[in-house]
């Protein structure tokens, strides 16, 4: 049997609408949630995260992050201007593509060090956002971790 040009473009025409319709299915199943509940609020306070970030990097020596693939522990280590004062604080790692997998814990050190345990399931692209606390002045710091 052979097809006239009309049923070819019919043809044609019902596989772009069904290849539509299947983009819009998968588009309405995919995750979509924002970065923070209240982004609005925390972009007003940035202000204050870009001078912790400058007294961060004012410090005798950057802050050093090492990651242990194995036990897929985080090794924090602050610089010497914290060995021996209280630091307080919070850690985070963010995970920009699902919220649900963001995990985060408090800081609190004499020393200037902190292990982070994380799950042993762990895998993908975070940021640790460490925010501290000591004497007074509060510093942040940033770096991104793959594991």
């Amino acid at each position: 049997m052979k097809l006239n040009w009309g049923y070819k473009i019919l043809i044609v025409y019902l596989m772009f609408a069904a290849g539509m319709l299947t983009m819009v299915y998968l588009t309405t199943q995919e995750n979509r949630d924002l970065v923070s509940d209240n982004y609005y609020e925390e972009e007003l306070a940035y202000q204050e995260i870009i001078d912790q970030s400058s007294r961060t990097a004012k410090l005798s020596a950057a802050v050093e992050v090492e990651l242990d693939q194995m036990s897929k522990k985080i090794n924090i280590s602050l610089p010497a201007e914290f060995t021996n004062t209280p630091v307080e604080g919070t850690w985070r790692l963010y995970y920009a593509a699902d919220r649900n997998r963001d995990l985060q814990g408090i800081v609190k050190t004499n020393n200037g060090k902190q292990q982070i345990e994380t799950p042993r399931d762990i895998i993908g692209n975070y940021t640790l956002k460490l925010q501290w606390k000591s004497v007074n002045q509060a510093y942040y710091f940033e770096k991104l971790i793959f594991f």
